[in-house]
């Protein structure tokens, strides 16, 4: 294809410098690669090019090493030129999240070299790491003495239309662990099955957590020891105790100290982790927690392993087909009943699935602008880092079928984001111990309270300024040696996340915050004293002031919004005067499930 004429007049070729990508969330449909013009061969023999080398005047060959800013942090990219081409891309390391990240760090270098254009399509749901990529390849044409608007222009091909009708007993929208594990349920019980999902891989947010698992009375925790767990973790029972002494608010319109819907759920977490274990899925102990609150696979890896046993014991032993980048378009209704789904591939087919039920599995709204402007408008004050595919597919088609919404009014779940990066960084508070000040300084919630609970009050705050101040003890915790997490925040210190201090006054100076000096010499005071604080804390750590302070600039990021469409706990999808929705069933695990009608 031929390149869009650009003009070079604005900015030249040495001084075009593109910087790396903080990132701005957005869904970019993956499409098949299109081209620009083929690569040529490349040798290995150019030495590489340092990010501070001299930019030459000409487009040089070379080696060249850059690096941007992706969601975990930075990404090291090479990238070699060759007789004036993008003739190799290769990610070098990166902090990039299992299943999720990997599918960005595995495509994108590919599409830019086969197409020699940086401007081509992000994987979908992988934005983040897409743009980053994107960009260290585009820095190293500005270090090469190129212009990045030369590679641009990219084109996707346009996929051929087909039509497919296909047949089961359940559709199943969405191939998260919720979609994944009822088809287990149903093809266990003799049910045909089949799962549509929208993204190019499967398990729904397990790959963007740290896949912390709430289960008790599992198999590996009855072979641990009962007695070696703390009581609120020790059994079933002991959580539901839990939520009624504290975690549910008694005086919410939607209490019931009963708790239909949650002991399920935990029922279903049991005997979801035992089925998991039972075909080789191993679960490990999530830091030096002595529940042990579990993690399939391992801790912060997105739990890549589980899902990989897992979907290869759906699709191979149980004859579970799960097509990907397939979203769920509009439902077939016959009569008052819901017959099946229509559904189109990224690859152009159109699927027709007649079915005696469907379930949406497909996930929350927090990606659906108009929706948070309608029901959560309090939240968007803060960037919105929630999965990209959650834009409520379902919950809209479940309203089109006459569904009625609940809930809707309960806030969003948020987690800590590097305020500059917008890189996730949920465990700031775990492994560098300190406290949370506004923008002039002062503390305003307790460090001590649940952190997603503490976030819905950064909302009410005038500024959106947010800091976690600590001393140079709590900065041993950003190295995986010093946190028994093995998270590596380290890289708060080049993107400008982070700022250092010789002591206090310097910080509080630096970062222009009146009251610092005075809201860290009351918790050094309450610490001396081991009085409570304004908040009622009574085990504040002395902070080491007069020596190297640090302050990260954070900010909440909704992740997920609260509400969706009314059910029952027989898993019945409701209208608004409570009756029943024949043939569709919402995303829920229930052990009843597979054998009800």
């Amino acid at each position: 294809m031929e390149r869009k004429d650009v003009d070079h007049t604005v900015l030249s070729r040495r001084n075009f410098l593109v910087g790396a990508a903080a990132g701005t969330a957005g869904l970019a449909a993956a499409s098949l690669i299109g081209g620009c013009s083929s690569p040529q061969s490349s040798s290995d023999d150019e030495a590489p090019q340092d990010e501070g080398a001299a930019i030459p005047d000409e487009f040089t060959d070379g080696i060249y090493l850059t690096k941007a800013v992706s969601m975990h942090g930075p990404i090291n990219v090479k990238t070699v030129i060759a007789d004036g081409k993008i003739a190799e891309v290769t990610v070098l390391n990166n902090r990039e999240s299992y299943v999720i990240g990997e599918a960005a760090v595995g495509a994108m270098p590919q599409r830019i070299v086969e197409s020699q254009c940086v401007d081509v399509d992000c994987v979908t749901g992988a934005t983040l790491t897409s743009m980053a990529i994107r960009d260290a390849v585009s820095q190293a044409i500005t270090n090469a003495g190129g212009d990045p608007r030369d590679f641009q222009g990219y084109t996707a091909q346009e996929p051929q239309k087909s039509e497919i009708e296909r047949e089961c007993d359940v559709a199943i929208m969405g191939a998260g662990m919720a979609g994944l594990m009822a088809a287990w349920r149903l093809a266990e019980n003799g049910k045909s099955v089949l799962i549509f999902e929208k993204m190019p891989y499967v398990g729904g947010c397990m790959p963007i957590t740290s896949t912390a698992w709430n289960a008790q009375d599992t198999i590996i925790q009855k072979a641990w020891g009962t007695d070696q767990i703390f009581e609120a973790w020790s059994s079933v029972e002991a959580q539901l105790a839990s939520y009624r002494d504290g975690r549910i608010e008694a005086d919410s319109p939607y209490y019931n100290p009963d708790m239909p819907f949650i002991t399920p759920m935990f029922d279903a977490a049991r005997d979801a982790t035992d089925m998991m274990i039972n075909i080789g899925v191993g679960f490990c102990p999530i830091s030096d927690w002595p529940a042990p609150q579990l993690a399939p696979g391992a801790f912060s890896i997105g739990g890549k392993f589980c899902l990989d046993i897992v979907k290869n014991y759906l699709t191979y032993r149980l004859g579970i087909e799960i097509i990907t980048e397939a979203p769920v378009k509009e439902l077939v209704i016959d009569g008052d009943a819901v017959r099946g789904f229509v559904a189109e591939g990224a690859d152009g087919t159109t699927y027709r699935v007649s079915s005696k039920a469907v379930m949406l599995a497909s996930g929350g709204y927090i990606s659906n602008r108009e929706l948070m402007e309608q029901y959560q408008p309090e939240e968007l004050k803060f960037p919105l880092m929630g999965p990209p595919w959650a834009t409520g597919d379902g919950l809209l088609l479940g309203q089109e079928a006459g569904a009625a919404l609940e809930t809707m009014d309960q806030g969003v779940t948020s987690h800590y984001s590097g305020a500059v990066s917008h890189a996730e960084i949920s465990y700031i508070h775990y492994v560098c111990p300190g406290v949370v000040v506004n923008g002039s300084g002062a503390r305003f919630v307790s460090e001590s309270m649940e952190y997603k609970q503490a976030l819905r009050v950064f909302k009410d705050q005038e500024t959106t300024d947010f800091y976690w101040v600590f001393d140079e003890i709590s900065r041993q915790g950003m190295v995986p040696s010093g946190n028994s997490y093995r998270l590596d925040y380290t890289f708060l210190l080049e993107t400008g996340d982070a700022t250092e201090a010789g002591n206090y006054q310097e910080l509080a100076e630096k970062l222009n915050l009146p009251d610092l000096v005075s809201t860290l010499d009351a918790v050094n005071e309450c610490a001396a004293n081991g009085t409570e604080d304004e908040f009622g804390n009574e085990k504040l750590r002395t902070m080491l002031v007069n020596g190297p302070m640090y302050a990260i600039k954070v900010t909440p990021t909704p992740y997920i919004a609260q509400g969706g469409l009314k059910v029952d706990p027989a898993c019945h999808v409701q209208k608004e005067d409570g009756t029943n929705i024949a043939g569709l069933v919402p995303s829920r695990i229930l052990r009843t499930f597979p054998t009800a009608s």
